[in-house]
């Protein structure tokens, strides 16, 4: 009697030609087709990263087609007397549009308003700062007035302003201290600088009116064509 070793009982039958065809092509057409469950995950994967990519770019794309379109205003104002010329606004009367309210500082440092003049938007807020050793008051008489009481330093005090207006601030503690904060209707309008200068970018193509604002002296208004992603040059003369 033939007795078997431990090698021939672990031996493993070999599978039939026609079964192992079978498998083999069952295989190729799992790969083939892509309906693993593996592959079908990964294909997905693919699919949604491309298409967030592509979704991005085209938010980058149509964003900065928009702010291509915006033209720009600049020219200079011819203050009379040009001690005044520091106090002075050149703006767009009426834009329309809806406005996202944003947050602005204006600082009490050196015993001075910082900046002289703070333009904001209507709905916008201003966090007045104290940077002086010693106590100010903020106030205001202009249109629906305000006061913030006193205050010490590296403390603050806000104010949402709710109406277009210019608002004068002052210090009931410190009387020689002057500022203006000017709330436009819209964003577009600039503060000349020392040589009378402004500029105003990104306004939407339209018809408008300029117009400016001084503390003591008056200007006519002009109207002016904006045009898409060109500038147009517009000089004033403000004059008592």
């Amino acid at each position: 009697m033939t007795h078997l070793g431990n090698s021939a009982l672990n031996v493993k039958p070999k599978a039939r030609p026609a079964q192992t065809k079978a498998m083999n092509q069952e295989e190729h057409d799992s790969h083939a087709d892509g309906t693993d469950q593996k592959g079908y995950h990964l294909m997905n994967r693919h699919a949604s990263s491309g298409l967030r990519l592509l979704a991005s770019g085209l938010a980058l794309a149509l964003g900065s087609t928009a702010r291509a379109e915006g033209g720009t205003i600049s020219g200079t104002v011819d203050v009379q007397p040009a001690k005044y010329l520091a106090e002075t606004v050149v703006y767009l009367k009426a834009v329309p549009g809806a406005y996202k309210p944003g947050e602005h500082q204006m600082d009490q440092k050196g015993m001075t308003f910082i900046p002289h003049i703070l333009l904001v938007t209507q709905g916008d807020t201003v966090k007045f700062l104290n940077h002086d050793n010693l106590a100010h008051n903020v106030y205001s008489p202009d249109n629906e007035g305000y006061n913030l009481g006193s205050f010490k330093e590296n403390e603050v005090r806000t104010h949402t302003f709710a109406k277009p207006g210019v608002y004068s601030q002052l210090c009931s503690i410190h009387p020689e201290m002057l500022g203006y904060v000017f709330v436009g209707q819209n964003p577009y309008a600039a503060v000349v600088d020392k040589k009378g200068k402004y500029v105003i970018k990104n306004v939407p193509p339209g018809n408008y009116q300029l117009a400016v604002w001084n503390s003591k002296l008056k200007a006519p208004e002009k109207a002016v064509t904006v045009t898409a992603a060109k500038a147009v040059e517009e000089n004033l003369t403000v004059k008592r």
